[in-house]
């Protein structure tokens, strides 16, 4: 596989999916306060399930690390929990890629090779190249400022100089985490992932939310700070109320491409 496909295997995985600043200096709330974020941040779980179900749009995405810097346009459709297509277009919108995926198995065609990369989400090249901490299996939420499904235990609130308030949360999984909560609009604005050795694993930044009510962030800049890469992505002309099914997200490529299984 050649250096430049795994860049965009490396950027498509983190769509499954900030600086590396220092963490605030977080301070002790009054028992009020504490009361009342921590009913604003149930409130908000709870109006998740409400919210909508899928994503279709347009997105801009750009990715920098050690190796590489570039950026890609195109079409991105996502639907809960975990499928997303992403089709990468060149300036005349003719498509150069296209990415799939459903949280077990992904597809990215490279169409000027010919060539179709096929291959488990699970497997040793994918997980290489995802951010440590990213759950394919939940791809949609981190893409869209959402609290994964599932147990997760609220251990603390705190708020930084700026008056602004954090909730640390326990995941099933050993994972802790701490969220910068807006709770006037029941809105994460940023979600930094820790393993469980207490190391941070993966920043990410959400902004640019819409005034409605269980809007998304058109904003999103995500750190894997174990592959020392930034990705930053622009989402444009959403659908409103976008409506897609599993269908959505197959690509059938032509008889003439190759196919590459990746182990």
């Amino acid at each position: 596989m050649s250096a430049q496909v795994k860049q965009l295997i490396l950027l498509a995985c983190c769509l499954l999916l900030a600086s590396c600043a220092a963490l605030p200096a977080l301070q002790e709330i009054t028992p009020q306060e504490n009361s009342e974020v921590r009913r604003r941040f149930k409130e908000m779980v709870a109006l998740q399930a409400e919210c909508r179900c899928c994503l279709d749009g347009t997105a801009h995405i750009s990715l920098k690390n050690v190796v590489y810097s570039g950026a890609v346009s195109g079409f991105l459709q996502a639907m809960s929990p975990s499928f997303l297509k992403f089709v990468g277009v060149n300036p005349l919108g003719q498509p150069l890629a296209i990415f799939t995926a459903d949280g077990s198995i992904f597809r990215y065609v490279s169409i000027p090779e010919g060539t179709v990369y096929t291959g488990q989400m699970d497997s040793e090249t994918f997980v290489k190249y995802t951010p440590e901490g990213f759950i394919p299996t939940l791809s949609y939420y981190w893409l869209i400022g959402r609290l994964q499904p599932g147990p997760v235990q609220l251990t603390r609130v705190s708020r930084d100089e700026t008056m602004a308030y954090w909730v640390e949360l326990d995941y099933e999984n050993g994972k802790k985490a701490l969220v910068l909560f807006d709770p006037d609009a029941l809105q994460i604005r940023r979600h930094i992932v820790f393993n469980s050795a207490g190391e941070r694993i993966l920043n990410i930044h959400y902004d640019g939310y819409g005034p409605e009510k269980c809007d998304v962030p058109r904003h999103i800049i995500v750190t894997s700070l174990r592959l020392d890469s930034t990705m930053e992505i622009r989402l444009d002309n959403l659908r409103d109320e976008a409506s897609l099914s599993r269908k959505d997200f197959d690509y059938v490529p032509p008889d003439s491409f190759d196919e590459v299984v990746v182990e």
